[in-house]
């Protein structure tokens, strides 16, 4: 009897466990992608010719760490400019960046947003927008539409940018 009690003791803490990791990993992890930054940045400050000898060392490794660590955080708040008027924007995306070359606009977007989540939203917002779709191009990691109605045409660039496994997109909205 003892032994089933023992048993049953050792399951339901397994179970516990899991919720509770699976719970607090998104919050780990971000503390985790701050202190690595923070490392990293701290580095950068007392030995600057670190970066290069680590890439003569090992360009791989190198890229694959700046992969990890993102150089910039999202901004709070949008950056100056403005979103292309009647088209939508995805809850929790950051304007970061914003031009303007000969009358046509270049917008930059980031969030905490899953890669699918962003393409599905625009697929379904411009569709009821009466815009046509057409994938230029796509990969597990970037996807470029353009999306055409009547003389207005854009091109949406995607492109998943996870961090410390914390989903993040960024994306490019261009009118052509």
């Amino acid at each position: 009897m003892q032994g089933y009690i023992v048993v049953i003791l050792v399951i339901w803490a397994f179970i516990a466990g899991l919720g509770l990791v699976s719970e607090k990993l998104p919050h780990w992890m971000s503390g985790a992608e701050k202190i690595a930054r923070v490392a990293i940045e701290k580095a950068k400050e007392t030995m600057p010719w670190i970066q290069e000898k680590a890439k003569e060392v090992s360009p791989e490794i190198t890229e694959r760490i700046e992969r990890i660590i993102p150089g910039e955080e999202i901004p709070e708040k949008d950056v100056g400019g403005e979103d292309i008027a009647g088209i939508p924007r995805v809850p929790n995306m950051v304007r970061v960046s914003f031009d303007i070359n000969n009358e046509k606009r270049t917008i930059g977007y980031k969030g905490k947003v899953e890669f699918g989540t962003v393409i599905d939203f625009y697929n379904k917002e411009m569709s009821t927008l009466g815009f046509k779709k057409k994938v230029l191009s796509a990969s597990t990691h970037e996807e470029v539409h353009e999306y055409q109605k009547g003389k207005k045409a854009l091109e949406l660039r995607f492109k998943r940018a996870d961090r410390l496994g914390i989903a993040m997109t960024e994306m490019v909205i261009r009118e052509l």
